[in-house]
């Protein structure tokens, strides 16, 4: 064990990453990272800020962060812009960094070049009451489900977004904008070629050779969803209504969602919202925009402090304020999967008391396992530098340290080539008076190499024991944070778990030991999503229904509230119809292709038509803390719910 050591990176997370990176060797490579920045000066020119900007060598933005200030920017208020810089082991101290308030970093990427122009803004032909827009990965913007009456695309814009590049003019760019025009020139040359050989097209030009991306699998994440959300069959009922609403979209690029600690997904979902928002606003397309996010980790403060859900709220008060109420921003959340998957302790700890959980970290494991460990707001004291933390390795050495914040301590390995390492992230003040809450972070490195150098952790039960060692009580939570492969992804991860001696109770539905003890350090409440609890009531949460003869119950998988995190699901919607056939059945990637998927994001989906297109519901009469108060109950898009051709009847 080593002694501490003050953390150059942003939180754990990135810090681990960078240095897994090489960004703090003698000689790193040329890594850029996206940072959020607020400037100093309220009454400064958003031109004159740019300007700034431009004049540096180590910073670059994308003109559309400009045009987004331009627009939405009130009086008084600072710019707001995410910036793309160049990373060093320790940010200068000069003139130009005084202007700016940083208020959160994302992910390191290599410096790439790219040959795309920035993305424009067509003014849209006509404009529609409201618009459908999902922020995901694998959207085939080719499906015919996504086209209207005349066999043009109903998509107002979909930007496929990549790692951030450099134009020719040393602008971020992120990416490639589709307009409608080069949607329908696409869905012209379908008559000559195939779905798959157009998307290998664009994803070729977008993306560096051997990038396993999900836009050739028969099934994806993205087009399923928006299927549920916005997609029409000839056959539906509501065919007709929904080939009118437009449709706005962002593709994750796939490094996001190989990410599952989801540090590298949030500046991409932030600067996607604001696309879809201008787009949506600034362009005239609709007065309301119904954005799907079904997307989510499971560690994270829970009570919308985090950044991205304070940015998310920011963005929706921005609207309401600059249209004086006549635009409206709603975001569908799904509310998480994690009930029954072990990643949640609750230590109620005394002065001096401690208690313990053990981390289970699986073999073949070829990603890094994180836990983060947060005080909630429920607890009498706030600061965790008086958790005192003892971890034990399958072996039975064990170190105990605390942390003081800004800090970290290398529990095992070394400080170069660290197997298990302890940081304190600080909290940090966003806006006026708003804190995003300081944790600590246990990050593991992967029990299997992928690559030759790689320093790897011992696989097995690993004891995480926490004590208080201030003068006041604590409610401590711990949270393993989700690393499995998603939806069509082969990572090489295998997710870690929390397991303790109590944790085989007797179920009496499943007839197996898969229930929790109610004395068990780990629990089911407060699996939801951590991007799940944004503060406002045009947020919406929701869970998942198995909705089967005349009867609604919480889907096994669908996350449960707690106390402490304040956020119950608003609402569910169907996402099961039976215990014997797992999920609903919608559009797979390719025309010709359907696909079955369960989970809360389907239930988000078929909430997300909802707000558009009223289905029919049903009051919650039990378990609000999964299922909300309103059960969606039917979804036109679902292909078992929709109306079958009447049958061919032949006559001589």
């Amino acid at each position: 064990m080593t002694q501490s050591k003050k953390t150059r990176g942003w939180n754990g997370y990135l810090d681990w990453a960078a240095q897994k990176a090489k960004a703090y060797d003698a000689a790193p490579p040329e890594l850029w990272e996206p940072v959020f920045v607020r400037s100093a000066d309220s009454t400064i020119a958003t031109q004159d800020f740019f300007a700034s900007v431009d004049a540096q060598n180590d910073y670059a933005y994308d003109p559309f962060e400009q045009s987004y200030n331009s627009h939405f920017r009130q009086s008084g208020e600072p710019v707001e812009a995410i910036l793309l810089r160049k990373h060093t082991k320790n940010r200068p101290s000069n003139a130009f960094e005084q202007t700016l308030e940083v208020l959160h970093v994302g992910a390191l990427s290599p410096r790439r070049e790219t040959t795309f122009s920035q993305p424009g803004f067509a003014q849209p032909s006509t404009s529609a009451p409201a618009a459908i827009g999902i922020i995901d990965d694998g959207i085939g913007y080719l499906h015919p489900n996504f086209w209207n009456q005349q066999g043009k695309t109903r998509f107002a814009g979909c930007w496929l977004q990549t790692e951030p590049t450099f134009d020719s003019a040393g602008h971020a760019c992120g990416g490639l904008a589709l307009s409608p025009n080069d949607i329908n020139a696409d869905i012209a040359r379908l008559s000559g070629a195939s779905e798959d050989e157009l998307y290998r097209e664009r994803n070729d030009a977008l993306h560096a050779p051997l990038t396993h991306h999900g836009m050739r699998n028969s099934a994806t994440h993205g087009t399923f969803m928006l299927d549920l959300a916005a997609g029409v069959d000839p056959l539906a009922p509501d065919a007709q209504s929904m080939r009118d609403v437009p449709i706005l979209a962002v593709q994750l690029p796939p490094s996001a969602f190989e990410d599952t600690s989801g540090v590298r997904m949030q500046t991409h979902v932030i600067q996607g919202l604001r696309w879809m928002i201008y787009h949506a606003f600034a362009q005239g397309l609709t007065d309301e925009l119904v954005v799907n996010i079904s997307l989510g980790v499971v560690a994270g403060p829970k009570n919308g402090g985090s950044f991205l859900e304070q940015q998310m709220s920011r963005e929706i008060r921005r609207i309401d304020a600059h249209s004086h109420g006549t635009k409206t921003l709603e975001l569908v959340f799904a509310y998480g999967n994690a009930y029954d998957d072990g990643l949640v302790a609750r230590m109620a700890l005394g002065a001096s008391e401690s208690q313990g959980v053990q981390l289970c970290l699986q073999p073949d494991d070829r990603t890094d396992s994180f836990v983060e460990l947060r005080l909630t707001d429920q607890s009498a004291h706030r600061k965790p530098k008086r958790i005192e933390v003892t971890l034990t390795a399958p072996d039975g050495t064990s170190a105990t340290r605390t942390v003081r914040k800004g800090r970290h301590v290398t529990l095992f390995g070394t400080e170069t080539a660290p197997i298990a390492r302890l940081y304190h992230t600080p909290e940090r003040e966003l806006w006026g008076g708003v804190h995003e809450p300081g944790y600590l972070t246990l990050a593991f490195a992967p029990t299997s190499a992928s690559k030759s150098d790689d320093t790897l952790a011992p696989s097995g039960h690993w004891q995480i024991s926490c004590r208080n060692v201030s003068s006041d009580a604590m409610d401590l939570t711990l949270l393993v944070q989700r690393d499995d492969s998603p939806f069509s992804r082969n990572t090489g991860a295998r997710q870690a778990y929390f397991d303790d001696a109590l944790a085989r109770a007797w179920n009496p539905r499943m007839r197996d030991y898969s229930a929790l003890d109610p004395n068990s350090a780990l629990t089911h409440q407060g699996s939801h999503s951590a991007f799940a609890t944004v503060a406002h009531d045009n947020a919406h949460r929701i869970g998942g229904a198995n909705v089967r003869a005349g009867t609604i119950t919480p889907s096994d998988f669908t996350a449960q509230g707690a106390d402490w995190s304040g956020f119950a699901p608003d609402a569910s919607a169907i996402a099961e119809t039976g215990f014997h056939t797992s999920g609903v059945l919608a559009a797979g990637h390719f025309a010709s292709a359907t696909a079955r998927l369960s989970g809360t994001s389907a239930a988000a989906a078929s909430y997300t038509r909802h707000l558009i297109k009223p289905a029919m519901t049903q009051p919650v009469t039990a378990d609000f803390d999964r299922l909300g108060t309103v059960t969606v109950t039917e979804n036109p898009a679902i292909k078992d719910q929709r109306r079958e051709l009447p049958p061919l009847i032949l006559t001589s």
